[in-house]
């Protein structure tokens, strides 16, 4: 009987699972005011369904139509600031009318960032680690960045699955298909590109050639998708990107957003302060790689690269740090292998939420998000602390 229910409760409970969270996307949909306030699905949604209509996203006058024609009143950029590829990744939501298309995708973020975690504790045999369950779902209900991604339509939980997905594939031996996912994080390159040059450090070093070899192919895929649709849309989207980059630049809450805090937006002192932390945190991530290459597990520095790149990259806002999800919940496994105490170890990424809300004071005081640096900052502690290769078996 347990043999029988062991098979068939994923069954059971995978349909009441996606009524709940397709409920859940319907409500939030329906609170927002979309037509008024800034919303980030639109331009995903509207980039899909440029490619649709054989359009081009990158062209500003067929963008700034698509705005007037569906009444949605605030413009945040003049064309779609992510590689051409993703907007043909979302064009089946681009089929769809545009609210139905948000009910879909929020319901389907919602699901993607239940089921990485339910794959990460899978990563660990012992069955305590399934008791962390619950509370790392409530502390992810209650993460600021979970909020903002699913009102916001965000791509951080599909990036979020990606990097999940990776580790499990490496933990099983799937070098070059865990590689090939590696490659996929480029369609989001201010956090992709950082991620694939930090991992690519430490497969070299661990000549795990088949893994570099499927980040190769499927950069090479990307690259000729959007090839076939639009010859020139590299040129059209780094010129984009670098305006966007431009006018952001050290309002993000990274290292280089610190520098431009403390020293009141000047560029030297931002470009000093943040050029010089971050090549330090690089270099402590590669020193730290090097020395216990023998010994770290991949899902442990794929952990230490979503932290340094969240602290690092010049463009990031407090919804990627979504992502942090993925560091969290390994810092919260290693503690509980680390004979921490259970009550510590649960109420952990609750105690990250009640960071952040103090952080979001202070944020709201000055007008910035600058202040939410703190946070991956104190991941990156606890990975530093837990982490420790000298408990863990290479795999």
């Amino acid at each position: 009987m347990k043999f029988t229910l062991r098979k068939t409760w994923p069954v059971i409970v995978a349909p009441i699972l996606v009524v709940l969270a397709a409920w859940l996307a319907v409500k939030i949909v329906g609170a927002m005011d979309y037509h008024h306030n800034d919303n980030d699905f639109f331009t995903f949604w509207l980039a899909g369904h440029l490619v649709t209509q054989g359009g081009s996203p990158y062209d500003t006058a067929q963008w700034l139509a698509g705005y007037q024609q569906f009444e949605i009143g605030f413009i945040p950029n003049p064309a779609f600031l992510y590689p051409l590829p993703l907007a043909l990744l979302l064009a089946p939501l681009g089929i769809l009318p545009f609210h139905s298309a948000y009910v879909v995708w929020v319901t389907l973020i919602e699901l993607m960032i239940i089921a990485a975690l339910a794959v990460l504790l899978s990563l660990e045999n012992h069955a305590r680690a399934k008791l962390l369950f619950i509370p790392l779902l409530a502390g992810i209900a209650f993460f600021r960045p979970t909020i903002l991604t699913l009102t916001q339509g965000q791509v951080s939980g599909l990036f979020l699955f990606i990097l999940v997905w990776i580790a499990f594939l490496w933990q099983k031996g799937k070098w070059f298909w865990g590689g090939f996912l590696l490659g996929l994080l480029a369609l989001k390159p201010n956090l992709g590109v950082p991620v694939i040059g930090l991992m690519a450090g430490w497969l070299l070093l661990q000549k795990r050639w088949k893994s570099l070899f499927g980040t190769l192919v499927s950069g090479i895929f990307i690259f000729i998708a959007g090839l076939v649709t639009n010859p020139e849309w590299v040129t059209q989207y780094w010129r984009i990107g670098n305006n966007k980059l431009a006018g952001t630049f050290g309002g993000s809450p990274t290292v280089w957003g610190l520098g431009a805090l403390i020293s009141h937006n000047q560029s030297t002192g931002t470009l000093l302060f943040g050029g010089l932390t971050a090549s330090l945190i690089l270099l402590g991530f590669f020193w730290t790689i090097f020395r216990f290459r023998l010994n770290l597990q991949s899902v442990n520095v794929l952990a230490l690269a979503v932290t340094v790149t969240l602290l690092i990259a010049p463009y990031t806002w407090t919804y990627d740090q979504l992502l942090l999800i993925f560091p969290i919940t390994v810092v919260s496994l290693a503690m509980d292998g680390s004979r921490v105490r259970f009550p510590v170890t649960a109420s952990l990424f609750l105690g990250i939420d009640v960071l952040v809300v103090i952080l979001l004071f202070f944020d709201t005081m000055l007008q910035v998000e600058i202040l939410n640096v703190v946070i991956p900052a104190s991941v990156l502690g606890l990975c530093l602390l837990y982490l420790d290769p000298r408990l863990s078996a290479a795999k």
